[in-house]
């Protein structure tokens, strides 16, 4: 195993509060109008301190909606006063009202600082992206995404592909590029959080992700402006390769403050002894000493075992999401336990069947599109 000091953060995603005027059916966070955790302001200032001694050159805001967090200003400025690049992922939305942000206040946000926007979008039909964020808010998005094209920065997309709404990828790429965004990443639905209610309804099945890879090959023929990305969950579709960064160069931190190796491992249940808060430990030592993130790690960095070897598609999957895999199965029974009683310095000759079972567990999804 690469020793985590040899892991270089390079990028932050802070979730600032889990407040949001939105109330998304798959919202991995929860969030909605009546949810008030956030992370204190001094503790954001300070992460964005630490952060920048330790190299990182990018931070994400998010949230909940990042939009309705007091001090968004305070802490983007304090960003690039360290010298780190700031992001907003946003759905654009102001406030209750579903009010937008308009083309003055994009503006100051790139003024301060704010290097790049990246919007939720669901779908071109405003019934199915509003049968998603449950409010009335495809309009007051394309108006926010608009203002913020006009700034001149990069805006991306981000369309979280479901079973209700897959087939509208087309129709999002096709917005995209007349809007004047220049990416849209496709990211596998995660069953966590609020999409835990909806996982029997909306997870795609493997026909459906076959189809979601067509989609996605075409679209890219036919929108060649329009920069399309498969996040690494997709990269069995065997469409490209997105090489997964848990624990490697990225890290997220929540509203309440607890650290994940990334997005798709957000909620994941794991027994982290003492470095799995920033609220109690440094930047520097969640990153270095977490058992949480260095167990992630050594599972990333072993081998697969013969079943994947003998995979046309390994070089590009990888065996697939490990997130995914642990949502959906669980951890290997006792692994948790006693990599906790075992501590980090043994995990390199105790953990080596994590992977390996994880990887057994989607050989139906697997075999179905290595067929493709």
């Amino acid at each position: 195993m690469v020793p985590p000091m040899q892991k270089r953060l390079r990028e932050l995603k802070i979730e600032l509060t889990q407040r949001c005027p939105l109330a998304c059916l798959h919202c991995s966070t929860s969030s909605h109008r009546r949810q008030f955790s956030s992370l204190p302001h001094e503790t954001v200032i300070r992460l964005l301190r630490e952060a920048a001694e330790l190299g990182v050159k990018k931070v994400v805001f998010t949230g909940g909606e990042p939009l309705v967090y007091p001090n968004l200003r305070d802490v983007i400025s304090a960003a690039v006063q360290v010298g780190i690049q700031p992001t907003l992922y946003t759905t654009g939305i102001l406030d209750d009202l579903l009010n937008p942000i308009n083309a003055e206040q994009a503006a100051d946000l790139v003024r301060i600082g704010i290097s790049r926007f990246i919007f939720s979008v669901y779908s071109g039909s405003a019934a199915i992206h509003e049968s998603i964020t449950r409010y009335g808010t495809f309009a007051p998005t394309v108006a926010a995404i608009r203002s913020a094209v006009a700034t001149g920065v990069p805006v991306e997309m981000h369309f979280v592909a479901m079973h209700r709404n897959f087939r509208h990828l087309p129709d999002v790429v096709a917005l995209a590029e007349g809007l004047g965004a220049s990416r849209v990443s496709v990211l596998r639905f995660v069953p966590q959080g609020r999409g835990i209610r909806i996982h029997a309804s909306e997870d795609l099945p493997a026909n459906e992700l076959t189809e979601l890879g067509e989609m996605i090959e075409r679209s890219r023929y036919r929108h060649p402006a329009v920069n399309i990305r498969a996040g690494s969950p997709l990269n069995v579709l065997g469409i490209g390769h997105t090489p997964c960064n848990a624990a490697q160069d990225v890290l997220i931190i929540n509203h309440r403050g607890e650290i994940f190796p990334c997005d798709a491992f957000k909620n994941v249940s794991f027994s982290e002894p003492r470095f799995g808060s920033v609220l109690q430990n440094t930047l520097k030592d969640v990153w270095e000493k977490s058992l949480y993130l260095n167990t992630v790690r050594d599972i990333l960095e072993r081998h697969a075992g013969e079943s994947c070897d003998a995979c046309k598609r390994f070089d590009g999957c990888i065996t697939g999401c490990l997130a995914q895999k642990v949502l959906r199965e669980g951890w290997p029974q006792g692994v948790g336990e006693r990599l906790v009683q075992i501590g980090v310095s043994d995990q390199v000759n105790k953990v080596g069947d994590l992977r390996k079972s994880s990887v057994a567990r989607n050989q139906t999804e697997c075999t179905v599109l290595s067929a493709k």
